[in-house]
Order: structure tokens, then sequence, then C-alpha cells
């Protein structure tokens, strides 16, 4: 899946990527900071998702989304904005807009958006396989996962080998992502 994020503001659109990179699900990740760029972006690639502000130096996103529709109707559009109260749904977009999220509550709800649309691999890990995956991101060894959660080490193994094989991953993979998820993830 190939997201295109459409954001003028450079600190707020690098912020973005690292967010949506962390998704296996994305294979690409491009980066528009006006209306124009993306459009030209868009014309070369075929993008799947599209993260975008609404307010962009040279061009209504509302215009862009509505472009971008045309060109791929199954694409799927989150709309980034200062202002949600503000926002009005195009009839157009009706079937693509996935998600309106308020600026001031971005990550959080980006993350939460990406999870229910892409619906990574993660989400399939039983509890204890989740136990385990948030550990292996804070840092922690498999001994230590084994003190902390009062099990054998062989089983604590057996478990990163299940957790590898769901997610797709090698055993540096597998620490490298969990520690990225730790990083993104809301705090329940």
């Amino acid at each position: 899946m190939h997201c295109l994020l459409v954001e003028d503001q450079q600190i707020l659109l690098d912020l973005l990527a690292t967010i949506v990179d962390a998704f296996t699900e994305i294979t690409a990740v491009s980066k528009a900071t006006a209306y124009a760029e993306a459009v030209a972006m868009s014309q070369t690639i075929t993008v799947d998702l599209v993260i975008l502000d609404l307010h962009l130096p040279d061009g209504d996103g509302n215009d862009l989304a509505k472009l971008l529709a045309k060109t791929n109707p199954e694409i799927q559009i989150i709309i980034l904005t200062g202002a949600p109260e503000d926002f009005r749904n195009p009839p157009e977009l009706r079937g693509s807009i996935r998600a309106l999220i308020d600026k001031q509550q971005s990550f959080e709800a980006l993350h939460y958006t990406l999870s229910t649309i892409l619906q990574p691999a993660y989400q399939t890990l039983t509890p204890r396989q989740s136990e385990i995956f948030e550990l292996i991101g804070a840092g922690k060894s498999t001994k230590d996962i084994a003190r902390i959660l009062s099990s054998a080490t062989s089983t604590i193994e057996s478990h990163r080998k299940a957790i590898a094989q769901k997610l797709r991953l090698s055993g540096a993979e597998l620490v490298r992502e969990a520690s990225l998820y730790r990083q993104i993830s809301p705090r329940q």
C-alpha cells in the first residue's frame, strides 16, 4: 500500500512519516508539502492512502482529495486539520474519507485510524504474545521476559518465534518493530 502524506509544516510531515512508516502494511511513503507537488507525485504513483492537510500554501486540500479520488476511486483519505469544526465533507468524497483528525490530537488519533484501516498483524497476537511483544519493545531480553512473566526461557523463545512468524519478521526485525510499536502506540 502506497501512502502519500501532504502537509505544509515540514516537522509535522516528518513526524507523520515516522508514524506511518512503522506500519508494515505500508510499502511506500511519499511526502509533499504543497498541492502542486502532491498532484505531480500522484501522476507517477498509485496512491492507496492519503493523509492530507486541508490548508496548503498553493491550494485547497478538499480539491486535492477530489482529484485523487477521481484518479483512484478506491483511495482511502485521512484529513488533518486545525479546525475540524469547519470541515464539510463533500458528497463526492463520502466513500473515501475514513477519518477527520484534529491536528491538536493528531498522533494518537492517526495511530488509531491507521490501525483500524490497516488492521496490522500485531493485532492478531494472543494476549500473552502481545505482552511479550511489548516487553521486547521495552528492550527486555528473553531471560528478562521469562523472569518478569514467571515463565521458562524456552517458553518465551517459543512465543518469540510464533510472534516473528505471525508478523513475518526475523529476530532483529522483531526487536525493531516492537520498539517502534512501543514508541508510537498510545498508552492505555
